[in-house]
């Protein structure tokens, strides 16, 4: 019986993935050796249809993916799924340092809502003594990344819009690497401290009125170094975040904490007030998540359950709500 029944979870498993990948369900295939129905990830994005209420499935097979990708606001819908995150990558290296602005640097720019990215790297290579090197910037509303990592140093990940949901992904980067006045609720992700930074600040939200909709969220997500500078781990220090605007949000919650998260767990932006900040932990683990020693300011918190729950995927970002469109994983609640 026991044997049937680990049959039958292994069959439910793996039709659930196969749901996610079914070849006869993608519109489109990319393939750089030209095997597919286009050779660029941008020729497969022109295709789809514009203003569509529906799904548009782009497969985009193993291989390196090299320059500056844009979704266009009439691309609604759009669906990039890799095979496999180590061996799809896009890639591109425009940086502050080599003459473009912030927002003019990232790899990956989404303008059209309801985006979705799955299985999935996205690189900006440039060096770090380049500054500012974007690798997505997400203005979109509705957008979901499941499984996807985003390597970069300086301002790794730039949300800006409403409603984004992160699942299972890794975020690598040093300077202010998560940051924006985007909504987002990032679920069971691994956020990657690299060097040569020896103070890293995971996040610099940038809400800028109390009204606003935005703030980041991270829920059983991981703090901790890069895994190729674990043998240097002793000297990096990492913040959770600066605030970029004075109404800045972030909450950390049933997070794992590693050793180089300092005592004091966020640290303040020079001529930004802190009088209007909103930064809050709640039942987080780990060696750096003991809250004793954390910033003496009346704008930090630490939560109840009954507060923490304002911070989940339900009431954050209404995922109950368009989730479930996108077939991919998430929680609603508080773990615990």
């Amino acid at each position: 019986m026991a044997f049937l029944q680990l049959v039958a979870c292994l069959f439910f498993f793996f039709a659930n993935v196969l749901a996610l990948v079914d070849p006869i369900r993608f519109n489109a295939t990319v393939s750089l050796d030209g095997s597919g129905d286009f050779k660029s990830i941008s020729e497969a994005i022109a295709a789809a249809p514009n203003n569509s209420n529906t799904r548009f499935y782009i497969r985009v097979t193993p291989g390196i993916y090299r320059g500056h990708l844009e979704i266009p606001p009439a691309k609604k819908f759009i669906a990039l799924i890799g095979d496999n995150a180590l061996t799809t990558i896009i890639v591109d290296n425009r940086s502050h340092g080599t003459g473009f602005k912030t927002s003019e640097s990232t790899t990956l720019v989404v303008n059209g809502d309801n985006f979705m990215a799955q299985h999935l790297s996205f690189e900006n290579s440039a060096e770090p003594q380049n500054g500012q090197a974007v690798a997505v910037l997400d203005y979109a509303k509705h957008t979901v990344y499941y499984d996807c990592k985003f390597l970069s140093f300086q301002d790794t990940l730039y949300s800006k819009g409403e409603f984004q949901f992160f699942r299972e992904c890794d975020i690598y980067g040093t300077v202010d690497f998560i940051f924006g006045n985007g909504l987002a609720v990032f679920q069971d992700c691994n956020i990657y401290a690299r060097l040569p930074m020896d103070e890293i600040t995971v996040t610099a939200q940038s809400k800028e009125q109390s009204m606003s909709q935005s703030g980041f969220s991270f829920q059983n997500c991981t703090v901790t170094v890069s895994p190729e500078i674990t043998a240097n781990k002793t000297n990096v220090k990492i913040y959770l975040g600066r605030p970029w605007r004075e109404y800045s949000t972030v909450v950390f919650m049933e997070s794992f904490l590693d050793d180089n998260v300092q005592p004091q767990g966020w640290i303040s932006w020079g001529g930004v007030p802190i009088n209007n900040l909103f930064y809050a932990e709640f039942n987080n683990r780990g060696p750096g998540a003991d809250t004793t020693h954390r910033v003496n300011w009346p704008t930090f918190h630490v939560l109840d359950k009954l507060l923490a729950k304002n911070f989940t995927v339900e009431n954050f970002i209404n995922g109950s709500d368009w989730l479930p469109e996108t077939h991919v994983p998430f929680r609603t609640g508080l773990d615990g």
